[in-house]
Protein backbone atom coordinates (compact mmCIF):
# COMPACT_ATOMS: atom_id res chain seq x y z
CA UNK A 1 0.00 0.00 0.00
CA UNK A 2 1.38 3.31 -1.24
CA UNK A 3 2.36 5.58 1.55
CA UNK A 4 -0.11 8.25 0.17
CA UNK A 5 -2.89 5.85 0.45
CA UNK A 6 -2.06 4.47 3.70
CA UNK A 7 -2.34 8.17 5.08
CA UNK A 8 -5.64 8.29 3.59
CA UNK A 9 -7.22 5.52 5.48
CA UNK A 10 -6.22 6.85 8.92
CA UNK A 11 -8.03 10.24 8.23
CA UNK A 12 -10.59 8.52 6.64
CA UNK A 13 -11.28 5.73 9.56
CA UNK A 14 -10.14 8.02 12.55
CA UNK A 15 -7.44 6.04 13.19
CA UNK A 16 -6.02 5.97 16.81
CA UNK A 17 -3.12 3.90 18.40
CA UNK A 18 -0.99 4.02 21.09
CA UNK A 19 0.22 1.50 24.16
CA UNK A 20 3.44 0.02 24.45
CA UNK A 21 3.31 -3.75 23.60
CA UNK A 22 4.26 -5.46 20.09
CA UNK A 23 1.18 -6.82 18.94
CA UNK A 24 -1.74 -5.38 18.12
CA UNK A 25 -5.38 -5.57 19.77
CA UNK A 26 -8.23 -3.88 17.67
CA UNK A 27 -11.21 -2.59 19.03
CA UNK A 28 -14.53 -2.48 16.84
CA UNK A 29 -17.48 -0.76 17.71
CA UNK A 30 -21.31 -1.80 16.92
CA UNK A 31 -24.09 -0.34 14.96
CA UNK A 32 -24.16 3.09 15.18
CA UNK A 33 -21.39 3.60 17.86
CA UNK A 34 -17.63 4.92 17.42
CA UNK A 35 -14.18 4.12 18.96
CA UNK A 36 -14.85 6.22 22.19
CA UNK A 37 -17.42 3.14 23.39
CA UNK A 38 -13.89 1.06 24.25
CA UNK A 39 -12.57 3.82 26.32
CA UNK A 40 -13.22 2.19 29.54
CA UNK A 41 -11.76 -1.12 28.17
CA UNK A 42 -9.06 -0.36 25.47
CA UNK A 43 -6.29 1.72 28.08
CA UNK A 44 -6.31 -1.35 30.17
CA UNK A 45 -4.34 -3.60 27.29
CA UNK A 46 -2.11 -0.79 26.52
CA UNK A 47 0.97 -1.90 28.89
CA UNK A 48 0.97 -5.13 26.89
CA UNK A 49 -0.59 -4.14 23.42
CA UNK A 50 -0.01 -1.57 20.72
CA UNK A 51 -4.13 -0.46 20.87
CA UNK A 52 -5.86 0.36 17.66
CA UNK A 53 -8.65 2.16 17.30
CA UNK A 54 -10.80 3.34 14.55
CA UNK A 55 -14.07 4.14 12.96
CA UNK A 56 -16.03 2.70 10.69
CA UNK A 57 -17.23 5.03 7.73
CA UNK A 58 -20.32 6.68 8.38
CA UNK A 59 -19.57 6.68 11.88
CA UNK A 60 -17.92 8.67 14.64
CA UNK A 61 -15.35 11.12 13.58
CA UNK A 62 -14.72 8.96 9.87
CA UNK A 63 -14.65 10.90 6.56
CA UNK A 64 -18.43 10.82 5.16
CA UNK A 65 -17.33 11.84 2.13
CA UNK A 66 -15.89 8.35 1.89
CA UNK A 67 -18.84 6.56 2.41
CA UNK A 68 -21.22 5.20 -0.52
CA UNK A 69 -24.15 2.97 -0.40
CA UNK A 70 -22.77 0.80 -2.92
CA UNK A 71 -19.60 0.02 -0.98
CA UNK A 72 -21.66 -0.33 2.90
CA UNK A 73 -24.53 -2.07 1.26
CA UNK A 74 -23.01 -5.42 2.74
CA UNK A 75 -21.15 -6.64 5.97
CA UNK A 76 -18.51 -7.01 3.44
CA UNK A 77 -17.77 -3.19 2.78
CA UNK A 78 -16.98 -2.65 6.43
CA UNK A 79 -14.95 -5.93 6.85
CA UNK A 80 -13.00 -3.92 3.98
CA UNK A 81 -12.74 -1.01 6.23
CA UNK A 82 -10.90 -3.34 8.81
CA UNK A 83 -8.25 -5.28 6.36
CA UNK A 84 -7.72 -1.32 5.21
CA UNK A 85 -6.88 -0.46 8.41
CA UNK A 86 -4.34 -3.44 9.28
CA UNK A 87 -2.45 -2.88 6.28
CA UNK A 88 -1.96 0.54 6.64
CA UNK A 89 -0.82 -0.12 9.62
CA UNK A 90 1.34 -3.38 8.63
CA UNK A 91 -0.26 -5.11 11.21
CA UNK A 92 -0.06 -8.97 11.78
CA UNK A 93 -1.64 -11.71 14.18
CA UNK A 94 -3.80 -8.82 15.57
CA UNK A 95 -6.24 -9.98 18.42
CA UNK A 96 -9.27 -8.69 16.97
CA UNK A 97 -12.44 -7.02 19.61
CA UNK A 98 -15.63 -6.75 17.79
CA UNK A 99 -18.33 -5.82 19.69
CA UNK A 100 -21.99 -6.94 17.88
CA UNK A 101 -21.99 -6.98 14.63
CA UNK A 102 -18.04 -6.11 14.51
CA UNK A 103 -17.95 -9.09 15.92
CA UNK A 104 -18.84 -11.01 12.15
CA UNK A 105 -17.07 -8.38 10.56
CA UNK A 106 -14.50 -9.08 12.46
CA UNK A 107 -14.86 -12.49 11.06
CA UNK A 108 -15.27 -11.80 7.76
CA UNK A 109 -12.25 -9.83 7.72
CA UNK A 110 -10.70 -12.63 8.93
CA UNK A 111 -11.50 -15.05 6.41
CA UNK A 112 -10.45 -13.10 3.93
CA UNK A 113 -6.94 -12.36 5.08
CA UNK A 114 -6.39 -15.05 8.00
CA UNK A 115 -2.28 -13.61 8.14
CA UNK A 116 -3.94 -10.54 10.01
CA UNK A 117 -5.28 -12.33 12.81
CA UNK A 118 -4.68 -14.27 15.18
CA UNK A 119 -7.36 -14.41 17.42
CA UNK A 120 -10.93 -12.83 17.57
CA UNK A 121 -12.74 -11.69 21.09
CA UNK A 122 -16.71 -11.35 20.02
CA UNK A 123 -18.81 -9.75 22.47
CA UNK A 124 -22.58 -10.14 21.91
CA UNK A 125 -22.02 -11.76 18.45
CA UNK A 126 -24.75 -12.52 16.26
CA UNK A 127 -24.59 -14.08 12.49
CA UNK A 128 -28.37 -13.56 12.01
CA UNK A 129 -31.50 -11.73 13.86
CA UNK A 130 -33.79 -13.39 12.35
CA UNK A 131 -35.71 -15.81 13.52
CA UNK A 132 -35.55 -19.08 11.43
CA UNK A 133 -37.50 -21.97 13.39
CA UNK A 134 -37.43 -24.63 14.31
CA UNK A 135 -33.28 -24.74 14.37
CA UNK A 136 -32.43 -20.96 15.19
CA UNK A 137 -33.93 -17.95 17.02
CA UNK A 138 -32.54 -15.12 15.95
CA UNK A 139 -34.48 -13.01 18.58
CA UNK A 140 -36.94 -10.83 16.07
CA UNK A 141 -39.53 -12.05 13.36
CA UNK A 142 -38.72 -10.37 9.87
CA UNK A 143 -41.69 -7.83 10.06
CA UNK A 144 -40.44 -6.75 12.98
CA UNK A 145 -36.92 -5.72 11.62
CA UNK A 146 -38.87 -4.35 8.84
CA UNK A 147 -40.59 -2.01 11.17
CA UNK A 148 -37.67 -0.92 13.20
CA UNK A 149 -36.18 0.56 9.60
CA UNK A 150 -39.71 2.38 8.87
CA UNK A 151 -39.40 3.47 12.07
CA UNK A 152 -36.04 5.18 11.78
CA UNK A 153 -37.13 6.49 8.43
CA UNK A 154 -40.20 8.06 9.82
CA UNK A 155 -38.59 9.47 12.95
CA UNK A 156 -34.68 10.58 11.64
CA UNK A 157 -33.37 10.85 15.40
CA UNK A 158 -36.69 9.52 17.29
CA UNK A 159 -35.74 6.08 17.40
CA UNK A 160 -32.70 6.38 19.11
CA UNK A 161 -34.75 7.13 22.11
CA UNK A 162 -36.15 3.45 21.86
CA UNK A 163 -33.27 1.52 20.75
CA UNK A 164 -31.21 2.91 22.90
CA UNK A 165 -32.37 1.62 26.59
CA UNK A 166 -33.50 -1.63 24.61
CA UNK A 167 -29.65 -2.24 23.89
CA UNK A 168 -28.14 -0.67 27.16
CA UNK A 169 -30.56 -2.62 29.24
CA UNK A 170 -28.89 -1.24 32.16
CA UNK A 171 -31.14 1.15 34.34
CA UNK A 172 -28.65 1.91 37.17
CA UNK A 173 -26.95 3.69 34.53
CA UNK A 174 -28.86 6.15 32.89
CA UNK A 175 -26.28 8.01 31.78
CA UNK A 176 -24.53 5.18 29.47
CA UNK A 177 -27.86 5.24 27.90
CA UNK A 178 -28.20 8.68 27.06
CA UNK A 179 -24.83 8.67 25.77
CA UNK A 180 -25.78 5.59 23.28
CA UNK A 181 -28.85 7.78 22.31
CA UNK A 182 -26.74 10.66 21.50
CA UNK A 183 -24.20 8.63 19.36
CA UNK A 184 -27.20 7.08 17.03
CA UNK A 185 -28.01 10.53 17.39
CA UNK A 186 -24.76 11.53 15.78
CA UNK A 187 -24.77 9.73 12.37
CA UNK A 188 -26.30 10.92 9.40
CA UNK A 189 -30.26 9.03 9.57
CA UNK A 190 -29.66 7.71 6.09
CA UNK A 191 -26.43 5.75 6.77
CA UNK A 192 -27.59 4.72 9.86
CA UNK A 193 -30.55 3.18 8.50
CA UNK A 194 -28.73 1.37 5.62
CA UNK A 195 -26.40 0.48 8.35
CA UNK A 196 -29.11 -0.84 10.56
CA UNK A 197 -30.64 -2.91 7.56
CA UNK A 198 -27.29 -4.58 6.37
CA UNK A 199 -26.55 -5.52 10.27
CA UNK A 200 -30.32 -6.47 11.02
CA UNK A 201 -30.76 -8.56 7.40
CA UNK A 202 -27.47 -10.29 7.14
CA UNK A 203 -27.26 -13.88 7.66
CA UNK A 204 -23.60 -14.76 7.97
CA UNK A 205 -24.48 -17.94 10.01
CA UNK A 206 -22.28 -19.92 6.93
CA UNK A 207 -19.43 -18.34 7.94
CA UNK A 208 -19.01 -19.28 11.34
CA UNK A 209 -17.65 -22.39 10.00
CA UNK A 210 -15.20 -21.17 7.98
CA UNK A 211 -13.11 -19.14 10.72
CA UNK A 212 -9.62 -19.04 10.62
CA UNK A 213 -8.58 -18.68 14.01
CA UNK A 214 -9.88 -19.25 17.26
CA UNK A 215 -12.29 -17.18 18.98
CA UNK A 216 -13.83 -16.04 22.54
CA UNK A 217 -17.33 -15.74 22.72
CA UNK A 218 -18.20 -13.40 25.47
CA UNK A 219 -22.01 -13.56 26.11
CA UNK A 220 -24.10 -11.14 28.51
CA UNK A 221 -26.92 -12.34 30.08
CA UNK A 222 -30.51 -11.00 29.97
CA UNK A 223 -28.87 -9.50 26.62
CA UNK A 224 -31.85 -8.27 24.42
CA UNK A 225 -30.48 -7.79 20.79
CA UNK A 226 -28.34 -11.22 20.92
CA UNK A 227 -29.56 -13.83 23.53
CA UNK A 228 -27.55 -16.82 25.34
CA UNK A 229 -28.80 -19.40 22.85
CA UNK A 230 -27.27 -17.00 20.04
CA UNK A 231 -24.06 -16.93 21.32
CA UNK A 232 -24.22 -20.72 21.95
CA UNK A 233 -24.73 -21.28 18.75
CA UNK A 234 -21.79 -19.02 17.36
CA UNK A 235 -19.92 -21.21 19.59
CA UNK A 236 -21.16 -24.51 18.69
CA UNK A 237 -20.95 -23.87 14.98
CA UNK A 238 -17.58 -21.69 15.13
CA UNK A 239 -14.44 -24.50 15.26
CA UNK A 240 -11.69 -23.72 17.90
CA UNK A 241 -13.79 -21.12 19.78
CA UNK A 242 -14.34 -20.56 23.54
CA UNK A 243 -17.80 -19.50 25.28
CA UNK A 244 -18.05 -17.28 28.28
CA UNK A 245 -21.08 -16.09 29.96
CA UNK A 246 -20.96 -13.32 31.86
CA UNK A 247 -22.41 -12.13 34.96
CA UNK A 248 -22.87 -8.91 32.89
CA UNK A 249 -26.55 -7.76 31.67
CA UNK A 250 -27.44 -5.91 28.34
CA UNK A 251 -25.56 -5.59 24.95
CA UNK A 252 -23.24 -3.25 25.98
CA UNK A 253 -21.24 -5.05 28.64
CA UNK A 254 -17.86 -3.44 27.54
CA UNK A 255 -19.87 -0.03 28.59
CA UNK A 256 -22.09 -1.32 31.58
CA UNK A 257 -19.24 -3.90 32.78
CA UNK A 258 -15.83 -3.08 31.78
CA UNK A 259 -13.71 -4.89 34.37
CA UNK A 260 -15.46 -8.45 33.06
CA UNK A 261 -15.14 -7.35 29.78
CA UNK A 262 -11.67 -6.98 30.94
CA UNK A 263 -10.47 -9.97 33.12
CA UNK A 264 -12.64 -11.99 30.78
CA UNK A 265 -10.10 -10.85 27.98
CA UNK A 266 -6.82 -11.24 30.13
CA UNK A 267 -8.36 -14.91 31.28
CA UNK A 268 -8.53 -15.98 27.45
CA UNK A 269 -5.24 -14.42 26.82
CA UNK A 270 -3.52 -14.99 29.88
CA UNK A 271 -0.04 -14.22 28.39
CA UNK A 272 0.18 -10.93 26.61
CA UNK A 273 1.08 -11.80 23.35
CA UNK A 274 5.28 -10.54 22.55
CA UNK A 275 5.99 -11.26 19.63
CA UNK A 276 9.51 -12.04 19.41
CA UNK A 277 12.40 -9.51 18.09
CA UNK A 278 9.54 -6.77 16.40
CA UNK A 279 10.80 -6.10 13.26
CA UNK A 280 10.98 -1.62 12.55
CA UNK A 281 8.11 -2.47 10.05
CA UNK A 282 5.72 -3.87 13.47
CA UNK A 283 6.11 -1.29 15.32
CA UNK A 284 5.42 2.71 16.29
CA UNK A 285 8.39 3.47 14.44
CA UNK A 286 7.48 2.58 11.18
CA UNK A 287 3.87 4.18 11.18
CA UNK A 288 2.83 5.86 7.99
CA UNK A 289 2.14 9.08 10.39
CA UNK A 290 4.27 10.65 12.82
CA UNK A 291 4.75 9.69 16.32
CA UNK A 292 6.49 11.87 19.21
CA UNK A 293 5.83 11.59 22.80
CA UNK A 294 6.72 13.63 25.44
CA UNK A 295 7.11 14.16 29.49
CA UNK A 296 5.02 16.11 31.37
CA UNK A 297 7.92 18.69 31.31
CA UNK A 298 8.20 18.91 27.16
CA UNK A 299 11.02 17.06 27.10
CA UNK A 300 11.12 14.84 23.96
CA UNK A 301 11.30 10.99 24.86
CA UNK A 302 10.50 9.15 21.78
CA UNK A 303 10.01 10.15 17.97
CA UNK A 304 9.81 7.92 14.88
CA UNK A 305 11.23 7.38 11.81
CA UNK A 306 8.40 9.04 9.96
CA UNK A 307 8.38 12.58 12.24
CA UNK A 308 12.07 12.26 11.97
CA UNK A 309 12.12 12.29 7.88
CA UNK A 310 9.12 15.11 7.98
CA UNK A 311 11.34 17.72 10.25
CA UNK A 312 15.14 16.39 8.64
CA UNK A 313 16.21 15.71 12.81
CA UNK A 314 17.77 12.25 13.68
CA UNK A 315 16.85 10.67 16.57
CA UNK A 316 19.58 12.44 18.68
CA UNK A 317 18.73 15.63 17.74
CA UNK A 318 15.43 15.32 19.25
CA UNK A 319 15.76 13.18 22.16
CA UNK A 320 15.71 14.61 25.44
CA UNK A 321 14.72 18.35 23.83
CA UNK A 322 12.15 20.56 24.17
CA UNK A 323 8.81 19.92 22.39
CA UNK A 324 8.98 24.05 21.89
CA UNK A 325 11.78 22.97 18.85
CA UNK A 326 9.14 21.23 16.39
CA UNK A 327 6.55 23.52 17.19
CA UNK A 328 5.61 27.01 14.70
CA UNK A 329 5.41 30.31 17.34
CA UNK A 330 1.57 29.65 17.02
CA UNK A 331 1.81 25.70 17.72
CA UNK A 332 4.03 26.61 20.58
CA UNK A 333 0.52 28.96 22.42
CA UNK A 334 -1.76 26.36 21.26
CA UNK A 335 -0.13 23.60 23.01
CA UNK A 336 0.39 26.01 26.29
CA UNK A 337 -3.10 26.99 26.12
CA UNK A 338 -5.46 24.38 24.80
CA UNK A 339 -3.54 21.14 23.80
CA UNK A 340 -1.43 20.32 27.49
CA UNK A 341 -3.96 21.35 29.77
CA UNK A 342 -6.60 19.37 27.60
CA UNK A 343 -4.40 16.18 27.44
CA UNK A 344 -4.11 16.88 31.40
CA UNK A 345 -7.50 17.22 31.72
CA UNK A 346 -9.24 14.55 29.75
CA UNK A 347 -6.61 12.06 29.19
CA UNK A 348 -6.19 12.57 25.29
CA UNK A 349 -7.21 15.34 22.41
CA UNK A 350 -8.45 14.27 18.99
CA UNK A 351 -8.47 15.38 15.52
CA UNK A 352 -6.19 18.92 16.79
CA UNK A 353 -4.79 20.69 13.85
CA UNK A 354 -1.50 22.47 14.41
CA UNK A 355 1.78 23.30 12.32
CA UNK A 356 5.28 21.51 13.30
CA UNK A 357 8.38 23.41 12.78
CA UNK A 358 10.89 21.97 10.02
CA UNK A 359 14.94 22.24 10.57
CA UNK A 360 15.21 24.14 7.67
CA UNK A 361 12.36 26.55 8.73
CA UNK A 362 9.65 25.27 6.49
CA UNK A 363 5.80 24.47 8.01
CA UNK A 364 3.93 21.40 8.06
CA UNK A 365 0.71 21.31 9.17
CA UNK A 366 -0.68 18.20 10.75
CA UNK A 367 -3.53 16.82 12.46
CA UNK A 368 -2.74 15.51 15.96
CA UNK A 369 -3.95 12.50 18.12
CA UNK A 370 -2.84 12.10 22.04
CA UNK A 371 -3.23 10.14 24.71
CA UNK A 372 -2.00 10.09 28.78
CA UNK A 373 -0.19 7.13 29.28
CA UNK A 374 1.77 5.94 32.17
CA UNK A 375 5.08 4.53 30.96
CA UNK A 376 7.48 2.82 33.66
CA UNK A 377 5.61 4.87 36.33
CA UNK A 378 6.28 8.35 34.23
CA UNK A 379 2.82 10.12 32.65
CA UNK A 380 4.14 10.68 28.93
CA UNK A 381 2.01 12.21 25.90
CA UNK A 382 1.92 10.60 22.94
CA UNK A 383 0.71 11.83 19.79
CA UNK A 384 -0.16 10.55 16.61
CA UNK A 385 0.24 12.59 13.42
CA UNK A 386 -1.15 12.99 10.26
CA UNK A 387 -0.14 15.33 7.53
CA UNK A 388 -2.79 17.76 7.24
CA UNK A 389 -4.46 18.66 3.76
CA UNK A 390 -6.36 21.60 4.79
Amino acid sequence: MQQDVKQNVLLRNNVKVFGHGSQAMVFAAGFGCDQNMWRFVAPAFADDYRVVLFDYVGAGKSDLTAYTAERYGTLDGYAQDVLDVLAALDVHRAIFVGHSVSSIIGLLASIQDPERFERLVMVGPSPCYVNDPPDYMGGFEHNALTGLLDMMEKNDLGWAGFLAPTIMSHEARPELTEELQDSFCATDPAIARNFAAVTFFSDNRADLSQATVPALVLQSREDAIASTCVGEYVHKHMPHSTYKLMSATGHCPHMSHPEEVIRSIREYLPTPAYLPAASSSDSLYSLPCGFLAFTMEGKITTSNDKLQQWLGYSPDDLQGRSIDLVLTDASRLFFQMYLFPMVRLQGNVENLHLSLLARDGSELPVRVNGTCQNVQGQLVVECVMLEDSL
